[in-house]
């Protein structure tokens, strides 16, 4: 994710998280970014009889830089060169420097053949080699390998920056959006998930987008499972926002008392099949729901897919990611894209809250994955 250290932060002292919406946004516009939200106690004696007010420090991310102009006559000349480096002995194919940046001499000469191995020659698609350094499983690298060949032929272009475009945009191709968001939709936000995955957080961070940026009521269900839901710290938050929340489920919230509402459920033990019933029977008696499975995604790749398919029985519509400021391989997230049913919605990252929580983009993912 994206540092704030660059950015100018800025902090707004507010009665409520109404008046904090109007400051921000009158200072910062719609796009502004919360970064921490604290309450602030009234000095000396105004405590006994003045409200708690709330602090909250936002800023205005900067706008994306402009695309430079393409110049065809560079770009003719670029082609000659590799046509060029093609016919002369020994020469290389352009973008030589570039592909050093990403695989060494040795297995740039080790490509990849239909059946998914390796093969010696200078000729073949060499993309699977850095979509597995990047995270991604041999057999989903495979995969896309695949799809190049079939899109485009086995032999690669010469340029190595054109197979890596091409690349980009067959993983691209296998992403799946998540469904979008109805403002009429009355059903709730239910985050399930294994222990310890961050799915009250994720409601935390969620909360602070709806309230301090959307400026959309909200209202949030605590409740207990099979073991308790000890997430104070859920509670907490909603009162510095001045967000209901209840430790019993009764019914819905209507379109009068929420914009938006959240149920936070325990973990539940993944491996455990009575856990896993217990979860269904709570999902049957809260009704339609809007399901959403939130997994550790600095999990090693096989634990997680094995999460993911422990939960597959149930009503779940898309992922949220987590603990991705612990994780570097961002080529993981695509593991869950091509070997799960489920949509990824967010990506999170960092304990603190608001912390980052930004719409899972197959754009946002490709930027972090291939340039660090």
């Amino acid at each position: 994710m994206s540092p704030h250290s660059n950015v100018q932060i800025l902090p707004f002292i507010a009665d409520s998280a109404e008046d904090a919406v109007g400051q921000i946004r009158s200072k910062l516009g719609p796009d502004a970014v919360v970064v921490n939200v604290r309450q602030v106690p009234a000095d000396g004696l105004a405590r006994l009889w003045r409200t708690p007010r709330i602090e909250v420090l936002a800023y205005k991310p900067d706008a994306p830089p402009a695309a430079p102009a393409k110049d065809p006559l560079r770009e003719l000349k670029e082609e000659l060169q590799a046509l060029r480096s093609q016919l002369e002995p020994g020469g290389s194919s352009a973008g030589g420097g570039q592909s050093q940046d990403l695989l060494s001499a040795e297995s740039s000469r080790n490509v990849y053949t239909a059946r998914g191995v390796r093969a010696a020659g200078p000729i073949g698609w060499r993309a699977g080699e850095v979509l597995e350094s990047s995270g991604l499983l041999p057999v989903n690298a495979h995969r896309v390998v695949e799809e190049l060949r079939s899109n485009h032929g086995e032999q690669p272009p010469p340029s190595w920056s054109e197979e890596m475009m091409m690349t980009r945009a067959a993983l691209s191709g296998f992403w799946r959006p998540a469904p979008e968001a109805n403002r009429r939709d009355e059903r709730p936000h239910v985050l399930i998930g294994p222990p310890g995955v961050g799915k009250s957080t994720c409601i935390c961070k969620w909360l602070a987008q709806t309230r301090l940026i959307e400026g959309r009521t909200a209202k949030v269900w605590r409740l207990d499972g099979s073991i308790a839901n000890t997430a104070e710290a859920l509670s907490v938050y909603c009162e510095i926002l001045g967000v209901p929340i209840e430790r019993t489920w009764a019914r819905p919230a209507s379109p009068a008392e929420a914009d938006l509402s959240f149920i936070d459920l325990p973990g539940v033990e993944w491996r455990s099949p009575a856990a896993l019933q217990e979860l269904q029977h709570t999902l049957e008696r809260i009704g339609p729901a809007h399901v959403h499975l939130v997994l550790n995604a600095a999990y090693e790749t096989p634990l997680l897919l094995a999460q993911a398919r422990a939960f597959a029985s149930l009503p779940v519509e898309d992922s949220i990611l987590t603990h991705l400021d612990e994780e570097s391989r961002w080529g993981k997230i695509w593991n869950i894209v091509l070997g799960t049913n489920y949509p990824v919605r967010y990506l999170s990252a960092a304990q603190n809250v608001p912390g980052d929580f930004y719409p899972a983009t197959a754009e946002r993912i490709l930027a972090r994955q291939f340039h660090g």
